[in-house]
């Protein structure tokens, strides 16, 4: 993974205001299928089944890769049922709790998501140009999501639109300071929720393989240094998943593999995906990321031909709070999670960590959906927010300073 850059930094004023025109932008003026996608709906699969294991060579690079934290900084977020209200944010107020979060001396990422929506749509850059700049300027590197989400619900003329759309996002932003990370759709192997994952659409995953390829064509069309491309997975383990990675092997073929640098994958411990196994949750959740780990790098990984050296990210990760869902559980879930991770990066090769999210978008919701944050709607820290602090300082190798 590249290295930390140091950015100069902005004003905490300079990026308020910055975030300001984007937050208003969201709150009153972007449409529904632009939100930040969320949860993959996983309620009508069918059981999950083993797979045939492909054979393939352990990770051994000679040393242990480092671990680059980072979460999703906002609040709104796409769910699989009704969306339901979110409460204005406050761009100054999630400033600060993001300066408390990174670590001293380390790179800490903001993972954003723009969305495709229709040949007319709105650009990556008028959804979250400014945040990508302000937040580069204020130090921080920055992820960015573009996610496919047609208003037709997709076609060969739009899965055109999107590379289109890819490429001009990589011209937009690969100058921009911090900006260091290109995921490609966002859970396109997961159909049935239009406003959480990508694979709802129709050619998603064509979209998935053009973009990856252009995106990396681009790049080095554009002369940029150090932008890692990648896209993600959602954790299942259904009938379909095979067919998914078979798909990208015979679609996208050496010149695919040859784009990646990364691959991702988004897990939530006891809410989506795989059931945890009775017993200790804390210890059910190490099993929960040790199988998603497994699954991806022994079985699907090959299946795609993509080799071990290509490094893993934990994409999305999460607990929400709620009705029968205490903060306490969401301490333990985290500090499950990151520690599996932790644990086994030199194994899997895993060089990224990405928590979802900072804040909830309605703490006095009845659906945990509106509660995955660190933080209330109103800002006043979790639990977990202090938890995942001393965890990214822990594993990042930085001491925290008070």
């Amino acid at each position: 993974m590249e290295g930390w850059r140091r950015c100069k930094r902005a004003a905490p004023l300079a990026l308020a205001c910055a975030l300001v025109g984007s937050l208003l932008t969201i709150v009153f003026g972007a449409p529904a299928l632009a939100r930040t996608p969320r949860r993959a709906d996983h309620s009508r699969r069918a059981p999950a089944r083993r797979h045939h294991t492909v054979r393939t060579k352990a990770y051994n690079s000679g040393a242990t890769p480092p671990l680059v934290f980072g979460i999703y900084p906002g609040g709104a977020a796409g769910t699989v049922g009704p969306g339901g209200t979110t409460v204005p944010e406050d761009p100054f107020k999630r400033l600060a709790a993001l300066e408390q979060l990174r670590a001293p001396g380390r790179p800490f990422v903001l993972h954003l998501y723009a969305s495709y929506t229709g040949p007319g749509g709105r650009t990556a850059a008028q959804q979250v140009g400014q945040q990508i700049t302000a937040y580069g300027e204020a130090g921080f590197q920055t992820e960015l999501a573009l996610c496919y989400r047609p208003g037709d619900g997709g076609s060969p003329a739009d899965v055109a639109a999107f590379v289109a759309y890819v490429r001009d996002s990589v011209d937009t932003f690969g100058p921009q300071p911090g900006f260091k990370y290109l995921q490609v759709t966002n859970e396109a192997n997961i159909g049935g929720a239009p406003s959480a994952s990508d694979g709802y659409y129709t050619g998603a995953e064509a979209a998935l393989v053009q973009g990856v390829i252009a995106a990396k064509q681009t790049a080095r069309k554009d002369n940029v240094k150090g932008l890692k491309i990648g896209f993600n997975w959602a954790y299942d383990t259904g009938p379909k998943e095979s067919a998914f990675w078979s798909y990208l092997r015979h679609a996208g073929g050496r010149r695919f593999v040859r784009s990646l640098d990364w691959v991702g994958f988004d897990a939530y411990p006891g809410t989506w995906g795989p059931p945890l196994a009775g017993g200790d949750p804390a210890e059910a959740t190490i099993s929960f990321m040790n199988g998603a780990l497994k699954a991806l790098r022994s079985t699907y990984l090959p299946q795609a031909g993509i080799p071990a050296g290509v490094p893993l990210h934990v994409s999305e990760n999460g607990y929400p709070t709620g009705p029968d869902r205490s903060d306490a559980m969401q301490v333990a879930i985290m500090q499950a999670a990151i520690t599996a991770v932790y644990r086994a990066r030199a194994k899997y090769n895993v060089t990224g960590y990405r928590w979802f999210d900072l804040r909830d978008a309605d703490s006095s919701s009845s659906s945990f959906e509106g509660q995955y944050g660190l933080m209330r709607d109103d800002y006043s820290q979790k639990p977990a927010f202090g938890v995942y602090r001393e965890l990214v300082a822990k594993y990042s190798g930085a001491r925290r300073v008070s």
